[in-house]
């Protein structure tokens, strides 16, 4: 098997369409797009659906990239071992994101990074929404991870992690008991919510906007661990995302997903449009 087409192919997969796997490799759309039909000559089969805006696995094109993932993992792992620890001694990676992603979800990914690349200096800084984004504009940020897509001009943004919004509440609240949960049900209970210039304090409150339905605010805390202590000290009541909630969160609340009422949301992985990235950057991006 030519391992060429197999790269182009899981590249088009891993990040989400030909254009940023061209951009990956460094190669042009069309050769992208040649390399990936070759393979399912190569091969005999359809790898992916091609009547769709966005790249759709077919059974097999499923059966190949679990594969080819685990090859091209462990490549990385040798290229780090035999070629790039030395090389990464004087390489920075920069990373902004916000409280909830630092304390909860970056701790594995970076334990595995740091065994790859131990000389590597990690600077992580803790930002709101809006100055993630500016500080990848200004190329101050190598990465930033954010609750959103941005949908800004001169940012280029993957979705990484999806996550739900959910109600949370103490144990005992009478909630618990209905089977049905409505957005008027909620508005009658002290709300706990984000602070007002928090992105997920605006993806919370348009639903109730929608319907004219107000919630009575009780405190605006600028953290989710805070909101679910406060939650669990029975000051009110929230909706608030499921990244923080670990086993001793679902134990202590009553968790209740509102799919009716909010999507399913991704974290998004952001960097300025056609950055070169560094040995070190690049390998932090493949950790996702």
């Amino acid at each position: 098997m030519d391992l060429h087409r197999l790269r182009s192919f899981f590249s088009v997969v891993k990040h989400g369409g030909f254009t940023a796997a061209a951009r990956r490799l460094r190669l042009s759309q069309p050769s992208v797009s040649l390399q990936v039909k070759a393979l399912e000559n190569e091969l005999g089969v359809q790898l992916l659906e091609r009547s769709s805006k966005r790249v759709v696995l077919t059974r097999d094109g499923q059966v190949l990239y679990e594969l080819s993932q685990q090859l091209f993992e462990r490549e990385e792992e040798i290229r780090a071992i035999f070629e790039g620890r030395r090389g990464y001694e004087s390489e920075r990676l920069t990373v902004s994101t916000n409280q909830s992603v630092a304390a909860h979800i970056l701790p594995p990914l970076l334990e595995k990074y740091t065994t790859r690349f131990p000389s590597v200096e990690i600077t992580i800084h803790n930002m709101n929404t809006a100055a993630i984004q500016n500080s990848v504009l200004d190329g101050s940020t190598d990465v930033g991870i954010i609750l959103i897509d941005p949908r800004r001009a001169g940012i280029e943004a993957r979705p990484v992690i999806p996550y739900e919004m959910v109600l949370v509440a103490p144990r005992d609240h009478p909630l618990r008991g209905r089977r049905r949960i409505t957005l008027a049900d909620i508005a009658r209970y002290p709300f706990i919510s984000y602070t007002k210039d928090a992105e997920t304090r605006q993806l919370i409150d348009y639903p109730f906007q929608q319907v004219k339905q107000k919630v009575s605010v009780r405190m605006a805390l600028g953290s989710t661990d805070l909101i679910i202590k406060y939650v669990s000290l029975g000051y009110g009541i929230s909706i608030i995302h499921d990244l923080n909630l670990d086993e001793a969160n679902r134990e202590n609340l009553y968790i209740r997903p509102l799919k009716r009422y909010y999507s399913r949301q991704y974290l998004h992985l952001i960097h300025r449009e056609q950055e070169t990235f560094s040995p070190a950057v690049r390998a932090f991006f493949d950790l996702f």
